[in-house]
């Protein structure tokens, strides 16, 4: 009321009502995420707490013409069942061969055992192609550990990336990431393609791996 009285507004300056803070915080509210799957109950006050680390956030199917939206799970089920071919299809802690189209802006992976949805990002630049790894989930999940290695088709000599993926509830087409591995064109095969090998860890294995820079 801007710190004015409701019945006649004069001013009244400003004071905590402690009596309505305690009644607020009795009061039991149930996540925003509900119907995603969400069945906490938590006091009022914590309700925008939760709302920034609830894992049950939606999120929405990475290709274009799909407007899904559900909880990651959820939204695993429905790729795997709707856009079954639509995904490059790898297993955690084994090598997968890639192969992505120097313009091509992104390619959606999916892993075959729990149906986790990846995106790697492609950005052209004067120098060469950028290309990140991102993972479709709520935004506070734990990052995925991956290497990421890219073959020259002329002498062999090759790039290779080390880094952990950040979620995001829906593809972008600049996501936050922790790394990004620079592929100059002559690293494109004459079909304008570039070839990658991918390793990525299950987050419950990260003392399996040593974080770049030995931390």
């Amino acid at each position: 009321m801007r710190n004015r009285c409701p019945s006649c507004m004069t001013p009244i300056g400003y004071s905590r009502c402690r009596a309505i803070e305690k009644v607020l915080e009795s009061v039991k509210v149930t996540c925003q995420n509900t119907k995603y799957g969400c069945k906490e109950a938590f006091s009022y006050s914590m309700k925008q707490k939760h709302g920034k680390t609830c894992l049950f956030a939606p999120c929405s199917c990475p290709l274009p013409d799909c407007d899904f939206e559900g909880s990651s799970e959820e939204l695993s089920a429905h790729f795997g069942n709707v856009h079954k071919y639509s995904a490059t299809r790898f297993l955690y802690d084994r090598l997968a061969p890639v192969t992505l189209g120097v313009s091509e802006k992104f390619l959606i992976l999916r892993e075959e055992t729990d149906g986790s949805l990846f995106i790697l990002h492609n950005k052209v630049e004067n120098l060469g192609n950028v290309v990140t790894l991102s993972r479709i989930g709520p935004s506070t999940e734990r990052g995925f550990f991956y290497e990421l290695t890219v073959k020259a088709p002329s002498d062999g000599s090759n790039l290779r990336l080390q880094s952990f993926t950040k979620s995001t509830p829906k593809r972008v087409d600049s996501p936050q990431s922790l790394g990004f591995l620079l592929v100059p064109s002559q690293f494109s095969c004459i079909t304008r393609q570039i070839k990658m090998d991918l390793r990525l860890g299950r987050s419950d294995r990260f003392s399996c791996y040593q974080r770049p820079g030995g931390a």
